[in-house]
């Protein structure tokens, strides 16, 4: 899985940011020693795709959990010598910081607390690498690196999703890839109506994207195959279609209303099945 993050948010003073003028005070987190290690891929226009799980405050109490994914700018601050004259009310920034800036206006978190944050991957344009693939990473400050080992496993789930998304968006399916973290994100909330909406969609773009056919020897025939099967393909497609028909039962007509177990059970289905089919799909 990618990284889990426990670090404070601090309001500084960003001088220069890859040796571009920035002059800006921004509530920004430290991660210098992860970028480093990705230090060849990262430059001005590069981002990171992350979820925030908690917000905790100066006693280390948690007191907000957003639960929320979210795409932050990657800073690489500079500092420029004594410019106290002139900007004396915030330190100066030194090093790879994410920019928290909306985030902490949105959620009127205050300068000096601290968030609980999975880094999922680096975004260059329409690229996009995982962070510490296949790995169980924390970064935490020690007041809190317990809290955020007791929340690994749910933030593993979440990193396991992600990874998918990454897939996903490498093989032009970067819709399906937002819908299924969107889903994700409102299931974690209590919004069940709102998950089976995004996980309808999901398994929509699975069955739209296998049920493409093209015509071959005077015949129509499926265009990506599940195992090299015509058969099984067309068994999968027929599912997908079969679950698009229950999840939309779930809450799409009049009088129907997705309660917890209808959202446990759509994603759980969702979640296997997108496990199921990415894992098809990179055979090919």
């Amino acid at each position: 899985m990618p990284i889990v993050v426990a670090q404070e948010v601090k309001k500084l003073f960003v001088w220069l940011n890859f040796s571009t003028s920035a002059k800006q005070r921004l509530f920004l987190i430290n991660v210098t020693e992860i970028a480093n290690k990705y230090r060849h891929i990262c430059n001005i226009e590069t981002k990171v795709h992350a979820f925030l799980s908690r917000v905790f405050n100066g006693e280390y109490e948690a007191i907000n959990e957003p639960r929320i994914f979210c795409t932050l700018r990657l800073i690489n601050a500079l500092s420029y010598g004594d410019v106290k004259q002139l900007y004396d009310d915030y330190h100066q920034a030194e090093g790879y910081y994410l920019d928290l800036d909306n985030l902490a206006n949105e959620l009127s978190i205050p300068d000096g607390y601290f968030v609980e944050l999975l880094l999922i991957s680096f975004i260059n344009r329409s690229e996009e690498r995982v962070i510490f693939p296949n790995e169980t990473r924390i970064h935490a400050i020690k007041e809190l690196e317990a809290e955020a080992k007791e929340r690994m496993e749910a933030l593993s789930k979440i990193g396991s999703i992600s990874q998918s998304h990454s897939f996903l968006a490498d093989l032009g399916l970067k819709d399906i890839a937002d819908d299924l973290s969107e889903g994700y994100s409102r299931f974690e909330t209590g919004d069940y109506d709102g998950a089976i909406k995004s996980y309808r969609k999901v398994v929509e773009g699975f069955r739209n994207y296998l049920a493409e056919k093209e015509e071959k020897e005077g015949k129509k025939v499926f265009k990506k195959l599940i195992d090299s099967s015509e058969t099984r393909t067309e068994k999968i497609v027929d599912f997908l279609n079969k679950t698009y028909g229950l999840l939309s039962n779930f809450g799409e007509h009049y009088g129907t209303h997705a309660f917890e177990e209808e959202g446990v059970f759509a994603n759980k289905i969702v979640e296997d099945l997108t496990e199921y089919l990415t894992r098809k799909l990179r055979k090919k």
